[in-house]
């Protein structure tokens, strides 16, 4: 039987080509409602993104490594490291956020409910996933 490819390399590659296309409005979008002008892209921010692109294609590559290995404990323990990541990364968002904003769904934009919406959704798959929920890993 045939493996499926898990959606979550194909997120990450989109996250990537998307800082390329327009690396300010990506990095000005991660937090809505701040003006350009109360944030400035910095060559430092700059490089802070092209790095971050850098992480999401190697973190790509890593989950189709992984979800593809014919051992079961490496996928497992992929899926235990992500899902804790995912954990940190909302984290991250809310303590940039403050708490008022973070819980003030409708100021949402389309960055926030990716960051924030994707990671909650991939933590709640893949702890799925390990628990059995969707069928035996193989």
């Amino acid at each position: 039987m045939a493996r499926s490819l898990p959606i979550w390399p194909f997120v990450l590659i989109w996250a990537y080509i998307s800082h390329l296309r327009n690396p300010i409005t990506f990095y000005l979008d991660h937090v809505p409602g701040i003006a350009a002008a109360a944030s400035p892209f910095t060559p430092q921010a700059e490089v802070m993104l092209y790095l971050l692109g850098n992480v999401y294609l190697l973190l790509a590559a890593l989950a189709v490594i992984c979800c593809w290995t014919r051992h079961r404990s490496i996928m497992q323990y992929y899926l235990l490291v992500v899902a804790f990541a995912d954990l940190g990364h909302i984290y991250a968002t809310c303590r940039v956020f403050g708490w008022e904003k973070f819980v003030e769904f409708a100021q949402w934009n389309d960055m926030a409910w990716g960051s924030i919406g994707g990671s909650a959704f991939l933590h709640v798959n893949r702890l799925a996933t390990l628990l059995g929920l969707f069928g035996r890993l193989k």
